[in-house]
């Protein structure tokens, strides 16, 4: 024995100990049993325990739990080179978590994970092999209780059984029903609420006008809180006294396209209108027309898509080209800045360099002739 302790002598332990509220309320299981176990191993084994952190009704599932965050805490600050549990589902369920301890904090011989059931220690290569094991067990538990659970709901939700809280305007009773369920009871207070906002609504009010209205008054919705839209909206529905509109199916979206001539056309008759740059790129959207190069119609395209209608022709065309040779861009560029600024070929599209060297060598021509 006294070997052991002398082995041991260098271990300084932080433990840690949890329980969630379903294992306080099912399994007994308590706080302080661990720590007693926690003491007992460190008495037995010689280890020094400086300190025991404590998450209360926190899940396994997560690491952001403030004991445990403490515990490691200290881990990281050299406090104590051994984190103690009295099983490791009490560290945690999610095998990632356990996998990100070890590789963060445990991996090397510096720091190390104990836990008094099921023998992991990371002191060895074996160690840690039992303990991604059982962390994968650990996990598996945690998945095969969700989808328990989740199938149990689903049941009961197809059985037509209510889940959740009772409804504004009822509470549920003592009394169960035929298939075990309890019976709501209605409260008074609350019906009265519903028959306003019935009559409210039977003015003409709409929902926010009726929410608006109670809150006023002072009529405080359930927990006290203000009453919103969908809350009145709920209270009325849950009570028989309004119905959901069915929902629209939408129809087939067409797709969007880059026709400078439709949309230099349809600017053309919505600026007639009156319509602003903005209004009009909105139009054109919603149309399906875009720009060039896609996305939204800034108000600058629009207005070159308007300026296009004036200085489509051939000669100003020409004059434009001509200038932006003198500045000397090459014809791909030539024909691009065409393009954005409303000139467009006769046959529509882009402005190719062949089309652009072509509307030089007239110019050219016209200078000789």
């Amino acid at each position: 024995m006294r070997t052991h302790q002398q082995t041991n002598a260098s271990k300084t332990a932080i433990g840690y100990v949890r329980v969630s509220t379903q294992e306080q309320a099912t399994d007994g299981v308590s706080l302080d049993a661990q720590r007693d176990r926690l003491r007992a191993h460190c008495r037995l084994n010689g280890i020094r325990l400086i300190d025991i952190k404590a998450d209360e009704g926190y899940s396994g599932s997560t690491l952001e739990r403030p004991g445990l965050q403490a515990a490691l805490h200290m881990i990281r600050r050299g406090r104590a080179n051994t984190l103690l549990v009295a099983k490791l589902d009490r560290l945690s369920r999610s095998l990632r978590d356990v996998c990100t301890l070890v590789e963060e904090l445990f991996s090397g011989e510096q720091n190390h994970l104990l836990s008094l059931c099921g023998m992991v220690n990371t002191h060895s290569a074996a160690g840690r092999m039992v303990l991604m094991n059982l962390a994968n067990f650990c996990q598996f538990e945690r998945e095969l209780i969700s989808e328990r659970t989740r199938d149990a709901l689903q049941h009961m939700k197809a059985q037509g059984i209510r889940l959740g809280p009772a409804h504004y305007g009822y509470t549920q009773g003592d009394q169960l029903d035929e298939h075990g369920r309890r019976v709501l009871v209605p409260i008074e207070s609350e019906q009265a609420v519903i028959a306003k906002i019935v009559a409210l609504r039977d003015e003409g009010l709409s929902f926010s006008q009726v929410a608006q209205r109670l809150n006023d008054e002072g009529v405080p919705a359930r927990r006290g809180g203000a009453w919103r839209i969908n809350g009145v909206r709920n209270a009325l529905m849950h009570n028989g006294k309004h119905s959901a509109r069915p929902t629209k199916r939408p129809g087939p979206r067409l797709p969007l396209r880059y026709d400078p001539d439709t949309a230099t056309e349809r600017a053309t008759e919505l600026r007639a209108e009156g319509l602003s740059y903005h209004a009009i790129g909105v139009q054109l959207r919603k149309e399906r027309l875009t720009p060039l190069r896609g996305g939204i119609w800034h108000p600058a395209q629009v207005r070159q898509l308007l300026q296009s209608v004036t200085t489509s022709d051939r000669e100003a065309t020409i004059r434009r080209a001509v200038e932006l040779r003198a500045q000397g861009i090459q014809l791909r560029e030539i024909g691009i800045r065409l393009a954005t600024e409303g000139f467009r070929p006769p046959e529509g599209g882009l402005w190719h360099p062949s089309q652009v060297h072509a509307l030089l060598a007239s110019a050219q021509q016209e200078a000789d002739a």
